[in-house]
C-alpha cells in the first residue's frame, strides 16, 4: 500500500517535469514541437526513473506489479483529461496526448528495467514476454497513429516544395511494415530470435519518421504526432535489444520450432 501511495504523489509531480523540460524550448505565443519533445524527454525520463526504483527490488513479477503502474500513471491521466475539459483540441493533441503518451512509455520502461534486474529466472522471462507484447501494441499504436493523424494531414499539405503524393505513400508504407512487424509480433512471442529482429526493425523504422519530424515541422500537430511515433520506435527497438543481451531465451516446449 505504501509503494502504491507514494507512485500517486511521484505521478503528481510528472507534470511539472514536463512543464520544466519544456520550458528551456519555449516559444513565445505558440508551442513548438521542440518545446513539446523536451518536456516529453524530461517527464518519460523521470517516470521511468520512478518506476525503476519502485520495482527494482520487488519479488513478484510485472503482472504482480501492476497496481504500482498504474497508481503511478494515473495523475498523469488526470492532468489529460482536465486539459481536455478547459482547453481546446489543438491543445490536447499538441500537449495533452504526447504527455500521456511519454508517461506511459516511461512508466513501462522502468517498470521493464526493474524486473530485468532481478535475480529470478521467471521474472526475467516475464519481462522478456512484456517487453515484445507491449512493443507489438505499440508498432500497433503507431500504424494506427500514422493513418488517423499523419497522413490526412500530408495530404493537404500546400506550403512550398510540399510534395504530399510521395510523402503519402512512404507513409503508407511505414503504416504496412508497422503493422505487419506488431502483429507478427503478437504472434509469435516466444520466437528465439525475434527480441533481436524486432529491436533492429523499431530503430530502423524510427530513423525516417525522425527525418519525416523535421521535414512536416510547420504542420504542429502532425509533426507532434511523428515525433511521438519516432520516439516509440527508438523505445521499442532500443528495449527489445536489452531484453536480448539480459535476459536468456525461455526454453521451448519440445518439438515446438524456433524461429528464425
Amino acid at each position: 500500500m505504501g509503494k502504491i501511495v507514494l507512485s500517486v504523489v511521484l505521478g503528481l509531480l510528472a507534470p511539472f517535469v514536463f512543464i520544466m523540460g519544456a520550458e528551456p524550448f519555449e516559444a513565445r505565443g505558440k508551442t513548438s514541437v521542440q518545446e513539446v519533445l523536451a518536456g516529453c524527454i524530461a517527464g518519460a525520463l523521470y517516470l521511468a526513473v520512478c518506476q525503476f526504483m519502485a520495482t527494482r527490488n520487488s519479488s513478484s513479477g510485472i503482472r504482480a506489479d501492476w497496481p504500482i503502474l498504474a497508481a503511478m500513471m494515473a495523475p498523469l491521466l488526470g492532468m489529460v483529461l482536465f486539459i481536455a475539459a478547459v482547453e481546446n483540441g489543438d491543445v490536447v493533441l499538441a500537449q495533452g496526448v504526447p504527455m500521456l503518451l511519454a508517461g506511459c512509455i516511461g512508466c513501462l520502461a522502468g517498470s521493464v528495467a526493474g524486473h530485468l534486474g532481478t535475480r529470478t529466472a521467471p521474472n526475467r522471462q516475464a519481462a522478456w514476454r512484456v517487453v515484445l507484447r507491449a512493443g507489438a501494441g505499440l508498432f500497433l499504436v503507431v500504424a494506427a497513429t500514422l493513418v488517423v493523424v499523419v497522413i490526412p494531414a500530408v495530404a493537404k499539405d500546400t506550403s512550398p516544395h510540399a510534395t504530399p503524393g510521395p510523402a503519402v505513400k512512404a507513409f503508407i508504407v511505414s503504416v504496412v511494415l508497422h503493422g505487419f512487424l506488431g502483429a507478427f509480433m503478437l504472434w509469435r512471442t516466444r520466437g528465439g530470435k525475434l527480441p533481436v529482429v524486432a529491436g533492429v526493425f523499431g530503430l530502423l523504422l524510427g530513423l525516417p519518421l525522425l527525418g519525416a519530424a523535421g521535414a512536416f515541422a510547420h504542420m504542429h500537430p502532425a509533426a507532434i504526432a511523428i515525433w511521438a511515433c519516432t520516439g516509440i520506435d527508438l523505445v521499442v527497438g532500443a528495449s527489445s535489444l536489452v531484453a536480448a543481451a539480459m535476459v536468456r531465451e525461455p526454453e521451448l516446449p519440445e518439438g515446438e520450432l524456433r524461429f528464425p
